[in-house]
């Protein structure tokens, strides 16, 4: 617990691995290396191919931690493929549906690493807004919204009583029986989990205590337990032994 927390701090500079001139104050000098921009352009492109549908990249922006000064080995590379969502020609809830279906389906089949961390793709909508202080547009090699240097003192405590928390809830779903009930409380479970991270993000940003929560609990396995625990639990459910399924 305690190398994931000592994590949650600010850096004096920006990533020297994928920045130039990451020393700088001076934005406008700052740009992604070239060969990195390169191999992002081009796994880009290759996960708009994955989709077969034919869209047009409006942006490619790199977001997260490592566009700001509390990264750590802990990060990923955060690419967003900014497209128009409504070009699929369908409603907006099934758009996002399906392209969340090709997001996870691109991650899990490929391990793409950039300067040994992990590469995440995302399909973002023209019209979305991201809560990321630090955006830089790949595609147009230039900075969206710059980072700062601001002061920041980590609440320990509050952070790992709300680990410790979320922690239990899992321990209560692991233990119930693989019903559908189990499958709604895991979902529900999820979504709290999405919603305390957003509020987080639009009241006090990257830096807050609510996603240093998430992004805890994504570096401690968390959030790929809680998604196996699901995956687990709906392949019980559907399996042919379950008594439910079968006929009265």
């Amino acid at each position: 617990m305690n190398s994931i927390i000592s994590s949650f701090k600010l850096q004096k500079t920006l990533s020297p691995e994928i920045w130039d001139n990451a020393e700088s104050n001076d934005f406008n000098t700052i740009r992604l290396k070239s060969d990195i921009r390169k191999h992002l352009l081009d796994i880009a492109k290759d996960f708009i191919d994955s989709m077969g549908v034919d869209l047009e990249i409006e942006d490619i922006l790199f977001v997260g931690s490592l566009t700001n000064y509390n990264w750590s080995n802990y990060s990923d590379v955060d690419l967003h493929v900014v497209i128009d969502k409504s070009k699929l020609g369908t409603e907006p809830i099934v758009a996002d549906e399906f392209f969340d279906a090709k997001k996870q389906n691109f991650n899990l089949k490929h391990d793409i690493k950039i300067k040994g961390y992990d590469v995440e793709l995302y399909a973002q909508d023209v019209n979305e807004t991201l809560d990321s202080k630090g955006k830089y547009s790949v595609l147009f090699n230039k900075w969206v919204e710059t980072p700062s240097i601001s002061d920041f003192e980590l609440d320990k405590n509050s952070v790992i009583k709300k680990v410790k928390e979320f922690n239990k809830t899992l321990t209560s779903l692991e233990k119930m029986e693989n019903t559908k009930e189990k499958l709604d409380k895991i979902d529900a479970f999820k979504e709290k989990i999405r919603k305390y991270r957003k509020n987080g993000l639009m009241g006090g940003g990257e830096l807050s205590n609510e996603n240093l929560v998430f992004k805890y609990l994504r570096r401690s396995g968390f959030m790929e337990k809680l998604s196996d625990l699901k995956t687990n639990t709906t392949d019980s459910i559907l399996s042919l032994e379950n008594a439910e399924l079968l006929p009265k």
